[in-house]
């Protein structure tokens, strides 16, 4: 239920519960909580603040901890959103003060006053290369009070005494999470923001337009993006360049980002040494970047996001859609959304957006008016998001 604007119930399996029984195991609690965080901010779309105040200060807690542990306090800083960082660490004070994590709740708040003291040299904290020495130093005494008393089983006994924890049984943990989503009083318009807003970022975040450009942009038949990988410099056609892995719904590809465009090649062969190597196969497309900035320029102008995403709706589909950049003009733009098994293409113009030889149920048209509705929809979600205003004194 929900108690002064916070979902008062922490969902876990029972299986995780039982098993952190033993100190060995407590990672399965701590894990379990986690990974209930990240489903219930998922499914429900609900704001940390409005989840049990323990439940944050657990995750942060044990946030901290893994970066900590990965890189030092320099990768814990480097890692965290800068305008985020005093409400992760006054979350992770909190939960080490709760759980009992004397040494370590007294390591970050020295670290906290560094950052304060520093914040120049803070914000050049990546953990990698050059740390601060007053940072190092901090890892010493937090890696020796984690041989003393490791923090993850302090937070297990502290977890499993929580008012608010319901252990369920693995194969009931999907529905009681969508039971709880349910109590999100703003949950169908948080889920639209936040469908539009996924369908918008491969719209207008350059590597993700560059990528499906150019896969709409490969002859005869234009491939499918469905997944981008991490990027590295390499070697295509005889010149160094950034590249990213693809999956298409024709395989494995690479594509080249650069300030002209995007290019998308065949994965391999890979030939090595030698005049005219390269780390990939045949080019397969090319795209310019004034072709790519014209589909970021079309998707916002027509709502092209918005579009897509009402379309999916009317036709019940997935709105968790992949999106591939077929063909764009002056005033209109051509897309196509991968939804499971099922692909749909969309043009979207000023005044209305259509669906074009689809398999999908549904409606094949819908106007700028019912897009401009179901904008201010996702508008009302993401504005719902927003921590209420203090009323003035």
């Amino acid at each position: 239920m929900i108690e002064g604007g916070r979902l008062a119930t922490v969902v876990v399996s029972r299986e995780a519960l039982e098993a952190a029984q033993k100190p060995e195991k407590a990672y399965y609690l701590t894990e379990a909580v986690v990974y209930y965080v990240n489903e219930i901010q998922r499914v429900g779309v609900y704001h940390a603040r409005e989840l049990a105040a323990g439940v944050m200060q657990a995750y942060h807690a044990d946030y901290y901890l893994a970066q900590v542990n990965n890189g030092g306090h320099s990768q814990f800083i480097g890692n965290t959103d800068v305008a985020m960082l005093a409400t992760t660490c006054g979350d992770a004070l909190a939960g080490l003060k709760a759980m009992g994590a004397s040494a370590q709740h007294q390591i970050l708040q020295e670290m906290m006053a560094w950052v304060q003291a520093h914040p120049e040299e803070a914000a050049r904290q990546t953990g990698f290369g050059d740390c601060a020495a007053a940072l190092d130093a901090l890892d010493k005494r937090f890696y020796e009070a984690e041989r003393q008393q490791p923090m993850t089983q302090l937070a297990a006994r502290w977890i499993a005494n929580w008012p608010e924890l319901r252990a369920v049984a693995r194969d009931q943990f999907s529905s009681e999470i969508e039971r709880l989503a349910q109590l999100n009083p703003h949950l169908a318009q948080r889920r639209i923001w936040h469908s539009v807003q996924q369908i918008k970022f491969q719209m207008t975040d350059r590597l993700q337009i560059t990528v499906a450009a150019a896969c709409g942009a490969v002859a005869p038949e234009p491939e499918l993006k469905l997944a981008i990988f991490a990027g590295s410099m390499m070697t295509l056609e005889g010149q160094q360049c950034m590249a990213f892995g693809v999956k298409t719904d024709k395989g494995s590809r690479l594509c080249a980002v650069g300030e002209a465009g995007g290019r998308l090649y065949d994965y391999g062969p890979r030939s090595r040494g030698g005049l005219g190597a390269s780390d990939g196969g045949a080019r397969l497309s090319s795209v310019g970047a004034d072709t790519i900035q014209n589909f970021s320029r079309i998707a916002e102008q027509t709502l092209a996001a918005e579009a897509i995403d009402l379309l999916l709706r009317k036709s019940g589909l997935d709105p968790a859609v992949k999106i591939t950049a077929l063909r764009v003009s002056d005033d209109w733009a051509a897309w196509c959304a991968v939804a499971g098994q099922t692909s749909m293409m969309v043009a979207t113009h000023g005044d209305r957006a259509d669906l074009i030889g689809s398999d999908a149920q549904g409606a094949n048209t819908v106007t700028r008016a019912e897009i401009e509705r179901h904008a201010a929809e996702a508008t009302a979600g993401r504005n719902s998001m927003r921590a209420p205003e203090s009323s003035a004194t």
